[in-house]
């Protein structure tokens, strides 16, 4: 049984989140997002994840207001050089807030996203209401003219002006948790001189594609949830279903599969909390 201290290790050591543990190099950082499958950059409420910044600082810790810390501007730029490099994803596709995730871990995500690997799947996506219209201007802006920084797609997809920033930003992140399309660059091509640059994800990651053909429903949740327990230890099913969007009655399945596989403890405890957890075996 954990409680809160023998917990908050656990997670500190796995998150390293630790002195003799933290990265200090792209390597590292690079290895620590596939030793854990997907973390944030910065904590976020409500999702119980690892941090880069966390990581490099050895140490649970908000950003620093000011921007001269060594830790928070290798956060900043580790940020944009893993996934240009094409050896990470980095965009919003867990509740709307941007996350790394692996190369490794994405086919799975992918094969619950509903896409079938091609770069026009998005028209299917709101030909059955699961796109909306400026999600869907955005893809074709994209699939007609290839990759394009912000600044520029925001023009092709019909949707420039001030009136109409919340609605492409929406877009984005519409078409990111719908694993349509990813972040593959950096532009100086706006006001501020830095805008991320987009493109379809089947057109630029074929081989997450290839992968996923191979993966089931069942599987990739699979994958997906031991994934998360083995870097964070424990977590209620609850939990598990506000972060990645499952069905309730879905994860039970899982779990009830993974336990009697002897690979899941789903009636765990945790020390002075009411409520049973979910926790790897393996």
């Amino acid at each position: 049984m954990w409680n809160e201290v023998t917990l908050a290790t656990e997670r500190a050591r796995r998150y390293r989140q630790r002195a003799d543990l933290r990265v200090n190099t792209p390597a590292e950082a690079l290895a620590f997002i596939n030793q854990v499958g997907m973390c944030l950059l910065f904590s976020a409420k409500g999702m119980e994840l690892p941090t880069l910044y966390g990581a490099l600082c050895g140490m649970e810790k908000a950003p620093p207001a000011h921007h001269n810390e060594r830790e928070l501007g290798l956060a900043w730029q580790w940020k944009d050089d893993l996934p240009i490099a094409g050896d990470v994803l980095y965009g919003k596709f867990l509740k709307r807030k941007p996350v790394f995730i692996s190369l490794s871990l994405a086919p799975s995500f992918y094969a619950l996203s509903g896409s079938f690997g091609e770069p026009d799947d998005f028209r299917e996506l709101y030909h059955d209401a699961k796109l909306t219209a400026e999600a869907r201007q955005v893809a074709e802006a994209l699939l007609l003219q290839g990759a394009l920084p912000t600044s520029e797609l925001r023009r092709a997809a019909r949707l420039a002006g001030e009136d109409n920033m919340g609605r492409f930003d929406r877009a984005l992140a519409e078409l990111q948790m719908k694993w349509q399309i990813v972040k593959v660059g950096i532009a100086d091509t706006n006001a501020w001189k830095y805008c991320y640059i987009y493109d379809l994800l089947p057109r630029r990651f074929a081989s997450i594609i290839t992968v996923a053909r191979h993966i089931n429903s069942t599987e990739a949740m699979s994958r997906i949830l031991l994934a998360y327990l083995n870097t964070v230890v424990t977590a209620p099913a609850g939990a598990v279903c506000r972060l990645f969007d499952w069905e309730p009655w879905r994860l039970d399945q899982i779990v009830t599969r993974l336990h009697a596989d002897g690979r899941l403890q789903q009636d765990a405890t945790i020390e002075g909390r009411t409520g049973k957890v979910l926790q790897c075996l393996s």
